[in-house]
């Protein structure tokens, strides 16, 4: 009885011990897997494949992404705008923000200014492009007010003021890149609408690029709109951060 206990056992450890061998080997390949997945995803722009993000943009922009990758110095994107454009961590420049570092990495650095309430007319008056201008930016991704001074400052007088910001910008640095987009679109707007394509005009005339995200978002005709604004549409819910965000991302990163 004793020999057929020890003969038991001695069989039962031979069983746990393989089993166990069987198991660890599964396990290994599996955490391989998951960390070359994991170094894969956060080294898009370390294995030198960036370009490949960067279909979308303009070449004055690759360009700033190679000296930065040459350099060693990341590419400062400068995000300035009214209330829509928000600091605040569930706005879209967050979001663009850690989809800028997921793909580039160290190659971009990405920083927001935020104007609540501001027109073009309090932005200069206050000159409040001396903020822009102390950050130094490589390129600026700018919604110079549109729908804050709508109904206030006037298209033509909005344009004046942004030829006043952008010469003074400018001026103290004539290699910068800057992309302008309007600010939200808002439900059955009448001639805020046109004042958006006044501003693609004068991007178009002046030599800037532009950005328009209103593709992403509803028809402004359309009611559905509503759900993607709040506080008198002056500000963007979830929804509107959302599709805000994405036609960014799409530029910035060609996924």
């Amino acid at each position: 009885m004793k020999v057929f206990v020890n003969i038991f056992a001695a069989v039962v450890l031979i069983v746990t011990i393989v089993a166990g061998k069987m198991y660890w080997d599964h396990q290994k390949p599996a955490e391989a897997s998951s960390e070359s997945t994991s170094s894969s995803s956060s080294s898009k722009a370390t294995s030198g494949n960036w370009e490949d993000y960067a279909e979308n943009l303009p070449k004055s922009v690759k360009e700033k992404l190679k000296s930065a990758e040459a350099s060693g110095k990341p590419m400062k994107l400068l995000i300035v705008g009214s209330q829509a454009t928000s600091t605040d961590e569930k706005a879209w420049p967050k979001t663009l923000e850690e989809t800028l570092n997921h793909t580039y990495g160290s190659l971009v650095e990405t920083s927001v200014l935020e104007y609540k309430d501001e027109t073009t007319l309090d932005f200069v008056r206050n000159q409040d492009y001396k903020d822009i201008i102390k950050e130094k930016p490589d390129v600026l991704l700018f919604e110079p007010f549109l729908l804050n001074d709508n109904g206030v400052v006037g298209i033509t007088n909005t344009l004046d003021n942004l030829n006043v910001i952008m010469s003074h910008i400018t001026e103290a640095d004539k290699d910068l890149v800057t992309i302008l987009q309007p600010s939200q679109p808002i439900y059955n707007a009448s001639n805020y609408p046109k004042e958006a394509e006044a501003l693609d005009e004068f991007a178009k005339t002046n030599g800037y690029e532009y950005v328009n995200h209103w593709s992403a978002w509803p028809d402004y005709k359309s009611e559905k709109i509503l759900d993607y604004l709040v506080e008198k549409q002056r500000v963007p819910t979830a929804k509107g951060n959302k599709a805000w965000s994405s036609y960014l991302e799409e530029y910035f990163t060609a996924p």
